[in-house]
Protein backbone atom coordinates (compact mmCIF):
# COMPACT_ATOMS: atom_id res chain seq x y z
CA UNK A 1 0.00 0.00 0.00
CA UNK A 2 1.01 3.62 -0.50
CA UNK A 3 1.24 5.91 2.55
CA UNK A 4 1.80 9.66 2.37
CA UNK A 5 2.26 12.09 5.26
CA UNK A 6 0.75 15.53 4.72
CA UNK A 7 1.73 18.06 7.40
CA UNK A 8 0.10 21.50 7.13
CA UNK A 9 1.04 25.07 8.06
CA UNK A 10 4.84 25.36 7.62
CA UNK A 11 5.64 29.02 6.89
CA UNK A 12 7.86 31.95 7.86
CA UNK A 13 6.67 31.57 11.46
CA UNK A 14 7.90 27.97 11.69
CA UNK A 15 11.21 27.08 13.34
CA UNK A 16 13.27 24.22 11.87
CA UNK A 17 13.52 22.51 15.24
CA UNK A 18 9.73 22.17 15.35
CA UNK A 19 9.77 20.06 12.19
CA UNK A 20 12.87 18.12 13.18
CA UNK A 21 11.44 17.31 16.61
CA UNK A 22 8.39 15.70 14.99
CA UNK A 23 10.01 13.90 12.08
CA UNK A 24 13.79 13.74 12.53
CA UNK A 25 13.70 10.13 13.67
CA UNK A 26 11.73 8.87 10.68
CA UNK A 27 12.43 11.12 7.67
CA UNK A 28 15.49 9.16 6.50
CA UNK A 29 13.08 6.29 5.84
CA UNK A 30 9.77 8.10 5.31
CA UNK A 31 9.57 11.40 3.37
CA UNK A 32 7.46 14.15 4.93
CA UNK A 33 5.10 16.30 2.87
CA UNK A 34 4.93 19.87 4.18
CA UNK A 35 2.05 22.08 3.05
CA UNK A 36 3.81 25.45 2.93
CA UNK A 37 2.21 28.91 3.00
CA UNK A 38 4.43 31.42 1.14
CA UNK A 39 3.20 34.71 2.67
CA UNK A 40 1.68 33.85 6.05
CA UNK A 41 -0.51 36.36 7.81
CA UNK A 42 -0.64 35.42 11.52
CA UNK A 43 -3.87 35.05 13.42
CA UNK A 44 -4.86 37.59 16.06
CA UNK A 45 -3.28 35.69 18.94
CA UNK A 46 0.21 35.55 17.46
CA UNK A 47 0.47 32.09 19.01
CA UNK A 48 3.83 30.43 18.39
CA UNK A 49 5.33 33.39 16.54
CA UNK A 50 9.07 34.00 16.91
CA UNK A 51 9.90 37.33 18.55
CA UNK A 52 11.60 38.49 15.35
CA UNK A 53 8.32 38.05 13.47
CA UNK A 54 5.89 39.70 15.83
CA UNK A 55 3.77 41.79 13.43
CA UNK A 56 0.12 40.83 13.23
CA UNK A 57 -2.12 41.28 10.19
CA UNK A 58 0.86 41.61 7.84
CA UNK A 59 2.22 39.02 5.38
CA UNK A 60 5.42 37.28 6.42
CA UNK A 61 7.21 35.97 3.31
CA UNK A 62 8.87 32.62 3.86
CA UNK A 63 12.08 34.14 2.47
CA UNK A 64 12.31 36.42 5.53
CA UNK A 65 13.07 33.37 7.66
CA UNK A 66 16.48 32.51 6.25
CA UNK A 67 17.04 29.73 8.79
CA UNK A 68 13.83 27.99 7.73
CA UNK A 69 14.60 28.45 4.05
CA UNK A 70 18.07 26.92 4.44
CA UNK A 71 16.61 24.05 6.43
CA UNK A 72 13.94 23.33 3.82
CA UNK A 73 16.38 23.49 0.93
CA UNK A 74 18.71 21.07 2.69
CA UNK A 75 16.00 18.57 3.61
CA UNK A 76 14.35 18.76 0.19
CA UNK A 77 17.69 18.09 -1.51
CA UNK A 78 18.23 15.13 0.83
CA UNK A 79 14.82 13.68 -0.08
CA UNK A 80 13.48 13.97 3.47
CA UNK A 81 10.89 16.66 2.75
CA UNK A 82 8.67 17.52 -0.21
CA UNK A 83 6.30 20.47 -0.41
CA UNK A 84 2.81 21.50 -1.53
CA UNK A 85 1.33 24.97 -1.82
CA UNK A 86 -0.91 25.73 1.18
CA UNK A 87 -2.72 28.88 0.19
CA UNK A 88 -1.15 32.31 -0.19
CA UNK A 89 -1.44 33.92 3.24
CA UNK A 90 -3.81 31.39 4.95
CA UNK A 91 -5.71 34.13 6.80
CA UNK A 92 -9.48 33.98 6.91
CA UNK A 93 -11.36 36.58 4.87
CA UNK A 94 -14.45 37.88 6.67
CA UNK A 95 -14.51 34.67 8.66
CA UNK A 96 -14.22 32.40 5.62
CA UNK A 97 -11.28 30.19 4.61
CA UNK A 98 -8.84 31.98 2.30
CA UNK A 99 -9.80 30.00 -0.81
CA UNK A 100 -13.50 30.52 -0.13
CA UNK A 101 -13.67 34.21 0.74
CA UNK A 102 -10.43 35.48 -0.80
CA UNK A 103 -10.04 37.69 -3.86
CA UNK A 104 -7.61 37.59 -6.80
CA UNK A 105 -6.95 33.92 -6.17
CA UNK A 106 -5.80 33.06 -9.70
CA UNK A 107 -2.90 35.51 -9.47
CA UNK A 108 -2.07 34.54 -5.90
CA UNK A 109 -1.99 30.84 -6.75
CA UNK A 110 0.39 31.34 -9.66
CA UNK A 111 2.53 33.76 -7.68
CA UNK A 112 2.64 31.57 -4.58
CA UNK A 113 3.62 28.50 -6.55
CA UNK A 114 6.38 30.32 -8.46
CA UNK A 115 7.66 31.89 -5.25
CA UNK A 116 8.03 28.52 -3.50
CA UNK A 117 9.59 26.84 -6.52
CA UNK A 118 12.19 29.59 -6.94
CA UNK A 119 12.90 29.96 -3.22
CA UNK A 120 13.18 26.26 -2.40
CA UNK A 121 14.62 25.00 -5.70
CA UNK A 122 11.97 22.33 -6.13
CA UNK A 123 8.87 21.66 -8.24
CA UNK A 124 5.44 22.27 -6.68
CA UNK A 125 2.59 20.33 -8.30
CA UNK A 126 0.13 19.99 -5.41
CA UNK A 127 -2.31 22.29 -3.62
CA UNK A 128 -3.61 21.73 -0.10
CA UNK A 129 -6.47 24.18 0.61
CA UNK A 130 -6.26 26.23 3.82
CA UNK A 131 -8.96 24.92 6.16
CA UNK A 132 -9.61 22.22 3.52
CA UNK A 133 -12.12 24.31 1.58
CA UNK A 134 -12.33 25.90 -1.88
CA UNK A 135 -15.05 27.95 -3.55
CA UNK A 136 -15.78 27.95 -7.27
CA UNK A 137 -13.24 30.76 -7.76
CA UNK A 138 -10.70 28.99 -5.57
CA UNK A 139 -11.14 25.75 -7.49
CA UNK A 140 -10.71 27.53 -10.82
CA UNK A 141 -7.55 29.26 -9.55
CA UNK A 142 -5.96 25.99 -8.45
CA UNK A 143 -6.87 24.02 -11.57
CA UNK A 144 -5.90 26.96 -13.78
CA UNK A 145 -2.46 26.98 -12.21
CA UNK A 146 -1.98 23.32 -13.17
CA UNK A 147 -2.03 22.01 -9.60
CA UNK A 148 -3.45 18.77 -8.24
CA UNK A 149 -5.58 18.82 -5.08
CA UNK A 150 -5.49 16.94 -1.81
CA UNK A 151 -9.08 17.59 -0.77
CA UNK A 152 -12.21 15.74 0.31
CA UNK A 153 -14.71 18.09 -1.31
CA UNK A 154 -17.15 17.05 -3.99
CA UNK A 155 -17.92 19.72 -6.58
CA UNK A 156 -21.11 20.96 -8.24
CA UNK A 157 -21.20 21.41 -12.01
CA UNK A 158 -20.48 25.13 -11.69
CA UNK A 159 -17.00 24.36 -10.37
CA UNK A 160 -16.05 22.46 -13.51
CA UNK A 161 -17.48 25.17 -15.74
CA UNK A 162 -15.38 27.77 -13.93
CA UNK A 163 -12.28 25.69 -14.57
CA UNK A 164 -12.64 26.12 -18.35
CA UNK A 165 -12.31 23.62 -21.23
CA UNK A 166 -13.02 20.00 -20.43
CA UNK A 167 -15.85 20.86 -18.04
CA UNK A 168 -18.31 18.34 -19.51
CA UNK A 169 -15.75 15.55 -19.49
CA UNK A 170 -14.72 16.31 -15.92
CA UNK A 171 -18.31 16.46 -14.77
CA UNK A 172 -19.00 13.09 -16.41
CA UNK A 173 -15.91 11.62 -14.76
CA UNK A 174 -16.95 13.02 -11.40
CA UNK A 175 -20.44 11.55 -11.67
CA UNK A 176 -18.92 8.21 -12.64
CA UNK A 177 -16.58 8.25 -9.63
CA UNK A 178 -19.41 9.12 -7.25
CA UNK A 179 -21.64 6.34 -8.62
CA UNK A 180 -18.84 3.79 -8.35
CA UNK A 181 -18.22 4.75 -4.72
CA UNK A 182 -21.94 4.59 -3.91
CA UNK A 183 -22.23 1.12 -5.46
CA UNK A 184 -19.15 -0.11 -3.62
CA UNK A 185 -17.19 -0.55 -6.84
CA UNK A 186 -14.53 1.98 -5.94
CA UNK A 187 -12.90 3.25 -2.77
CA UNK A 188 -13.49 6.93 -1.99
CA UNK A 189 -9.77 7.14 -1.25
CA UNK A 190 -8.55 6.17 -4.69
CA UNK A 191 -7.05 8.93 -6.80
CA UNK A 192 -9.42 10.68 -9.20
CA UNK A 193 -8.13 11.70 -12.64
CA UNK A 194 -9.75 14.66 -14.40
CA UNK A 195 -8.79 16.60 -17.48
CA UNK A 196 -6.10 19.04 -16.32
CA UNK A 197 -5.74 17.89 -12.71
CA UNK A 198 -6.01 15.03 -10.26
CA UNK A 199 -7.46 14.86 -6.77
CA UNK A 200 -7.13 12.53 -3.82
CA UNK A 201 -8.88 12.34 -0.46
CA UNK A 202 -7.18 12.25 2.92
CA UNK A 203 -7.77 11.20 6.52
CA UNK A 204 -7.13 13.59 9.40
CA UNK A 205 -4.92 12.77 12.38
CA UNK A 206 -6.13 15.42 14.83
CA UNK A 207 -7.66 15.96 18.26
CA UNK A 208 -11.19 15.10 17.13
CA UNK A 209 -10.16 11.68 15.80
CA UNK A 210 -10.09 8.22 17.35
CA UNK A 211 -7.02 6.14 16.54
CA UNK A 212 -9.03 2.94 16.07
CA UNK A 213 -11.05 4.59 13.29
CA UNK A 214 -7.86 5.62 11.52
CA UNK A 215 -6.52 2.09 11.88
CA UNK A 216 -9.68 0.76 10.23
CA UNK A 217 -9.32 3.31 7.43
CA UNK A 218 -5.72 2.24 6.86
CA UNK A 219 -6.71 -1.43 6.62
CA UNK A 220 -9.49 -0.48 4.17
CA UNK A 221 -6.99 1.35 1.97
CA UNK A 222 -4.70 -1.66 2.08
CA UNK A 223 -7.53 -4.03 1.04
CA UNK A 224 -8.68 -1.77 -1.80
CA UNK A 225 -5.18 -0.79 -2.94
CA UNK A 226 -5.94 2.87 -2.22
CA UNK A 227 -3.30 5.39 -1.11
CA UNK A 228 -3.57 6.37 2.55
CA UNK A 229 -3.03 10.13 2.81
CA UNK A 230 -2.68 11.22 6.43
CA UNK A 231 -3.10 14.92 7.23
CA UNK A 232 -1.74 16.35 10.47
CA UNK A 233 0.00 19.42 11.97
CA UNK A 234 3.50 19.59 13.43
CA UNK A 235 2.32 22.16 15.99
CA UNK A 236 -0.30 19.75 17.38
CA UNK A 237 1.88 16.68 17.99
CA UNK A 238 1.49 16.88 21.78
CA UNK A 239 -2.31 17.15 21.66
CA UNK A 240 -4.42 14.10 22.45
CA UNK A 241 -6.68 12.10 20.20
CA UNK A 242 -10.13 11.24 21.55
CA UNK A 243 -8.79 7.73 22.17
CA UNK A 244 -6.12 9.14 24.52
CA UNK A 245 -2.92 8.85 22.47
CA UNK A 246 -0.88 11.88 21.50
CA UNK A 247 -0.98 12.79 17.83
CA UNK A 248 2.74 12.03 17.56
CA UNK A 249 2.31 8.56 19.04
CA UNK A 250 -0.73 7.98 16.84
CA UNK A 251 1.36 8.72 13.76
CA UNK A 252 4.01 6.22 14.81
CA UNK A 253 1.33 3.58 15.38
CA UNK A 254 -0.15 4.12 11.92
CA UNK A 255 3.30 3.94 10.33
CA UNK A 256 3.88 0.65 12.15
CA UNK A 257 0.61 -0.72 10.80
CA UNK A 258 1.41 0.46 7.29
CA UNK A 259 4.78 -1.29 7.37
CA UNK A 260 3.00 -4.53 8.23
CA UNK A 261 0.98 -4.35 5.01
CA UNK A 262 2.12 -6.10 1.85
CA UNK A 263 4.48 -4.02 -0.30
CA UNK A 264 4.22 -0.87 1.85
CA UNK A 265 5.50 2.28 0.13
CA UNK A 266 6.01 5.68 1.71
CA UNK A 267 5.65 8.10 -1.17
CA UNK A 268 5.88 11.76 -2.27
CA UNK A 269 3.40 13.74 -4.32
CA UNK A 270 5.36 13.26 -7.55
CA UNK A 271 5.06 9.49 -7.10
CA UNK A 272 1.36 9.77 -6.25
CA UNK A 273 0.41 11.79 -9.36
Amino acid sequence: MQFLIRDDDACALTRPEEIERCYGRIWDEIPIGLSVTPFRVPDKTGHGMPETLSRLDEPHPLGDNSEMVSFLREQIAAGRIFVALHGYHHARVEGQPEYVGGKDLARKTREGRSYLQDLLNCPVDTFVPPNNAVSEAGFAAVVGAGLNLVNNQTYPLSFFKAAGPGARLNRALDLQYRLQVRLGLRSAYKKRRYRGFQQIAYRTLGPSQDLSNLEKALHLCARTDSPFILATHYHAFEKKLTSGESIGDGLLRLIELAKAQKSAEFIRYDELW
